[in-house]
């Protein structure tokens, strides 16, 4: 039951929000007041799947002259639609409740936390007290790692939620927690998440248009591709609202490759690439360079460039990040289609030879890659970006060549070429890399065989710093958030398959790169017991 507030109650709270606002005239006339303290603890709900949840808040009250509550009036109030909880603002909340006792219902999917103050009124003398307090909406795998895994030939998607201090494990979470089949056939491929799945100034300043800046994830197989909300792991664009162009054709879904970087996502399907830019819409188009439609096989953005690798003609490509300004193009073409406005059309993403950069000479030439190599991965690791890194390796060897791109507008685009000689048990073909924020040199993290080794390019030298068991493979390493230098970023989710089975651990680094020398610093999840198959891909979602 929720009765309305009194005019007075009402006149009451006007007159808190204009407290201070009258003429002393100081004839004071001092006597005893009752004082009132409120406690009120914050209630938590991990969001309701299925059925509403009904909470009860009441406040704790001591009171410094009255020892019974007959002397006082209870009144709550509720944030208003789109207002934060907590807010101190009176306009923000509306009458919703009378009593000591106050009953909130939460409803099934709801995500956003719920604000709540209390107005406690003296009855003898008019004196009111406030408390602001919130129902804290706990969302579901936050944070989390997602797993993608194969079982039975089939993909799978896992979870492992919370942290090593205290997790739940999740077999396939669209069974618990959708009694829904995984929503995608074919082998699995890859899965992303970030916090913010598009860009926080466009949503501030054009939200009107439909920019968004929420959390996404991306799971992607052989057969297709999703955009998922991670809270609560619904669809929200399946494969034939994201390949538009191949779903129209009538071309196979075949997807070979997919990647999930700060100012886009790459996908490449049936050998052709397309890319999606980072504003919220998850819309791809061609990857074109003129009139041609180069083979995409790599993709990596930094700071402020977007580079690629161009497998057919053996060289490198890049385009500049958009700026605020830009997004009143294609961006808002994307946004304007998932408003349902519009059909899709190929606008096309336009890639440039990546040139020189004024005076600054290249240490490399961008646009001669010799064939024997193959690029695998672009990374962009420290300095907040401004270093790239492009990893290739020759069939022939065993030596790993990565080619460094800068951002800074004081060195060339094309700064460094480093070759580095891997230990023998390495093999690159299957071998993974990654970088962080958090390492301002030149460093590069690679899962390879049963272990995870910290590369340092410019010392030419490869330092084991964490090793799983002998007849295991280590399939991916992912930092929790490589695009920041705080504790996110120095903390790598690490994946290795042994005996059919997975396993995600959780190593703390240093800001050298080496494993930290504290309690948990390499945490097994489960001890090595986890109901996954063969895993594939890590994510990491927290918000």
């Amino acid at each position: 039951m929720k009765p309305k507030l009194t005019k007075t109650i009402l006149a009451s709270v006007l007159a808190f929000a204009l407290a201070g606002c009258y003429e002393d005239k100081g004839n004071y006339d001092y006597h005893d007041v009752n004082g009132v303290n409120i406690e009120l603890a914050e209630q938590q709900v991990r969001m309701p799947k299925v059925d509403d949840v009904e909470v009860t808040l009441t406040p704790t009250i001591v009171q410094t002259k009255e020892t019974g509550e007959e002397n006082l009036d209870f009144q709550w109030l509720i944030t208003k639609e789109g207002a934060k909880a907590m807010s101190d603002k009176m306009t923000d909340y509306t009458p919703y409740a009378q009593g000591k006792a106050c009953k909130v219902t939460v409803k099934s999917g709801q995500t956003d936390n719920i604000g709540l103050l209390l107005v406690v009124t003296d009855k003898l003398n008019g004196t009111q007290w406030f408390k602001t307090t919130q129902v804290k909406i706990v969302k579901p795998f936050n944070p989390c790692w997602f797993v993608l895994y194969e079982q039975g030939g089939k993909a799978q998607l896992g979870a492992v939620e919370g942290t090593p201090e205290g997790h739940f494990v999740f077999a396939d979470v669209y069974q618990s927690e959708r009694n829904e089949p995984f929503p995608l056939s074919g082998k699995p491929l890859a899965v992303a998440a970030r916090k913010v799945y598009g860009n926080k100034e466009a949503a501030s300043l054009f939200g009107f248009w439909g920019f968004t800046a929420n959390p996404g994830m991306v799971i992607a197989t052989t057969e297709g591709v999703a955009f998922v909300t991670p809270s609560t792991l619904a669809v929200k664009y399946s494969t034939d609202k994201i390949l538009f162009e191949p779903t129209a054709k009538g071309t196979p879904i075949k997807i070979e490759n997919y990647k999930m970087d700060t100012h886009g996502e790459l996908f490449v399907n049936n050998s052709k690439a397309y890319f999606a830019h980072m504003d919220g819409a998850c819309v791809p188009y061609s990857l074109k360079e003129g009139d041609k439609y180069p083979a995409i096989s790599a993709y990596g953005a930094g700071n402020n460039a977007l580079y690629f690798y161009d497998s057919g003609a053996h060289r490198f490509l890049k385009r500049g990040s958009l700026g605020l300004q830009d997004f009143y193009g294609t961006p808002k073409s994307s946004v304007s289609l998932r408003k349902g406005y519009g059909s899709w059309t190929d606008k096309g993403v336009e890639l440039k030879p990546v040139g020189q950069r004024g005076t600054y000479v290249n240490v490399f030439d961008p646009d001669n890659v010799p064939a024997e190599l193959t690029i695998v991965d672009i990374v962009a690791g420290g300095a907040f970006g401004n270093q790239l890194y492009a990893v290739g390796y020759n069939d022939a060897g065993k030596q790993l060549t990565v080619f460094k791109f800068s951002c800074r507008s004081t060195e060339p685009f094309c700064a460094a070429k480093y070759t580095v000689d891997m230990p023998g048990e390495v093999n690159l073909k299957t071998a993974k890399f990654t970088a962080s924020y958090a390492y301002s040199a030149d460093l590069l993290f690679m899962a390879a065989a049963n272990k995870v080794y910290r590369i340092d390019l410019k010392r030419n030298k490869v330092v084991e710093i964490y090793a799983a068991p002998a007849d295991a493979q280590v399939v991916c390493a992912k930092f929790k958030d490589r695009e920041t230098t705080e504790t996110l970023g120095t903390t790598l989710g690490v994946a290795y398959n042994q005996g059919g089975k997975g396993t995600v651990v959780e190593l703390k680094l240093t800001a050298a790169g080496d494993l930290a020398r504290t309690s948990n610093a390499s945490f097994v999840y489960g001890n090595g017991s986890l109901p996954f198959g063969k895993i594939v891909d890590i994510a990491f979602n927290y918000e």
